[in-house]
């Protein structure tokens, strides 16, 4: 999902002035001027050096490891931004945990003072910097219940509003988060900050299938934002890359690529900041969608150095970006190094305090889809079983993840020889994605040709043939013709068909169709990758030895 970025400054801001009038009894330290200088202009990693000394010397003065919460009162908000800055720049346990500590004592002022705002709105800025959506979702909550309260314009309500409307799309309330962003949005009205929330509205929208919808908001807040800031500021370019995951939500992969390609030159042209990062996993995950593998592997190598560089080894962030390359590189057949990166992912992000659901059901997915190709039937479908259930509970049995995860298990199982379970869980998430309209255009596929192969292998060659003529269909229309997963299809069907005579001519249609793909493929040099190489090597002995002797006899018999 494309994250909502902006200033944190944004929505404090409001809340600074009245934060001054609340120290009444107490003398609340304010960060220094130099820092709140850089703090607002977004630059948090340069901002560190300028407060770290000052939120410590407060911390010591206050009784150091002694400290207690009332002790800290005159800290409060020097620890509230050093608990955001830390996140910010990459030491996501320590951010949360002085955040933490901030809101504590924030609560001694009262639950919706001006200084519990504050301190709020942090605490889950920093839970949201380590991925922790779920936690994050009570302080986001807390302080927009204090700003509704000390602030009487709806539009100094914005930034509060976007902020818990992000959140709750990070943890799937997506029904909930509408009115919020619309509120938001309707509040700012066409000022830069209100067309950047698009963003949140169009993810949302996203997540709801609601597709049409989330392109058209997505498209007027890139048009507007481009008009009022130009196309190179990074609200347009972040929108632009929000328009790009519902381009390809909607099976457009090629229009949402040209996106993705056009925005990682521009943030390379702004230079190696950590914004880079978001636009090379953005381009790395569609060009494998699109099986260009290689390519795929060298955006996702660039988008975890940029990881390392800015957030570090514990952060989120980089436990993803190592998942992503995993992913890249299972595809192409390097399983052995894929395991390895998945391994660093969960290690990573149990470092950082843990996955959320979706992030764990992909780690899982991967992982269980690793050990099935590497021949762990069993261990795979233990670990797709955890999967599926945790998608059922997270995300609902019709999602997106939850058709991938149901679709690999009963693959797992069809190789246990399990195959009335597999074919009963097939059925169901061919029917789920189809529900899905363009949405689920390639799960349709997939288990389409899953359920052939099962169906065949159980003695049923009529409802076989129905089944590949359906899934040849669906891969026509969900993936580009050089596609691996629509040459295997065809190449699944083709052979499928060698076993009838009436059969041949489509077969050898069907055949030479996949085969010519994977030539062209070959012929393309970089995105000739070792997935590619293998099916060649196996068109060829098809070729050789079932297409011209089938066909030949065909011709004697004819």
């Amino acid at each position: 999902m494309q994250p909502f970025r902006t200033q944190i400054a944004l929505a404090v801001a409001l809340a600074w002035a009245g934060v001054a009038q609340a120290q009444v009894e107490v003398e609340i330290r304010n960060p220094s001027d130099a820092f709140m200088a850089e703090f607002e202009a977004g630059d948090l990693r340069e901002a560190l050096p300028l407060i770290e000394p000052d939120a410590k010397a407060c911390i010591a003065a206050a009784g150091g490891d002694r400290a207690t919460i009332d002790s800290l009162d005159t800290c409060v908000l020097l620890l509230a931004y050093y608990g955001v800055t830390l996140g910010e720049a990459g030491r996501s346990r320590e951010g949360v945990m002085w955040a933490r500590k901030a809101a504590e004592v924030a609560a001694t002022f009262g639950n919706e003072s001006e200084v519990a705002l504050v301190a709020n709105f942090f605490l889950g800025l920093a839970l949201e910097r380590m991925g922790q959506h779920g936690n994050a979702e009570a302080p986001f909550r807390q302080a927009l219940v204090a700003a509704e309260k000390l602030l009487t314009d709806e539009a100094d309500l914005a930034p509060y509003l976007a902020r818990r409307a992000n959140n709750l799309v990070m943890i799937g309330r997506f029904e909930e988060a509408l009115p919020l962003v619309a509120r938001a949005i309707g509040a700012s009205g066409d000022t830069i900050d209100g067309n950047f929330y698009r963003l949140i509205h169009g993810n949302a929208l996203v997540k709801l299938g609601r597709l049409s919808e989330a392109e058209k908001t997505l498209r007027v807040g890139v048009a507007r934002l481009t008009a009022q800031i130009g196309a190179t500021a990074d609200q347009t370019i972040a929108v632009r890359e929000a328009l790009a995951l519902c381009l390809d939500a909607q099976n457009r992969p090629d229009e949402a690529l040209a996106i993705w390609r056009e925005t990682v030159a521009l943030r390379r042209a702004q230079g190696e900041g950590h914004a880079l990062g978001d636009s090379l996993t953005g381009l790395g995950v569609t060009l494998i969608r699109l099986g260009i593998h290689r390519e795929a592997e060298v955006a996702l190598r660039d988008a975890l150095t940029s990881r390392l560089r800015y957030f570090g080894e514990a952060s989120s962030f980089t436990g993803l970006a190592y998942s992503n390359l995993g992913l890249a590189l299972m595809e192409s057949g390097q399983n052995a190094e894929a395991t390895a990166m998945f391994s660093q992912a969960l290690a990573v992000l149990n470092a950082a305090g843990g996955a959320n659901p979706e992030e764990q059901v992909v780690l899982m997915n991967n992982l269980a889809t690793v050990m099935r190709r590497e021949g762990g039937y069993a261990e795979a479908v233990a670990v797709q079983r955890k999967a599926l259930a945790l998608a059922e509970s997270s995300f609902g049995r019709g999602h997106v993840r939850t058709i991938l995860v149901r679709n690999n298990l009963a693959v797992a199982l069809g190789r246990l020889k399990s195959r009335p379970e597999a074919i009963a869980l097939l059925e169901i998430s061919y029917a789920a994605a189809r529900a899905l309209e363009a949405q689920g255009g390639q799960l349709r596929a997939l288990a389409a040709m899953s359920l052939a192969v099962f169906v065949a292998d159980e003695g049923d060659r009529a409802k076989a043939a129905e089944w590949h003529r359906v899934a040849e269909r669906d891969a026509r229309m969900a993936f580009r013709a050089d596609h691996a997963q629509r040459i295997n299809i065809l190449w699944s069907y083709g052979r499928f068909l060698l076993d009838e005579s009436r059969g041949l001519p489509l077969a050898r249609t069907l055949l030479r169709d996949a085969a010519s793909q994977v030539v062209a493929r070959s012929a393309r040099g970089a995105d000739f990758d070792a997935q590619a190489q293998s099916q060649l090597g196996e068109f060829t002995v098809v070729f050789r030895d079932q297409v011209r002797s089938a066909w030949a006899l065909a011709q004697r018999h004819n």
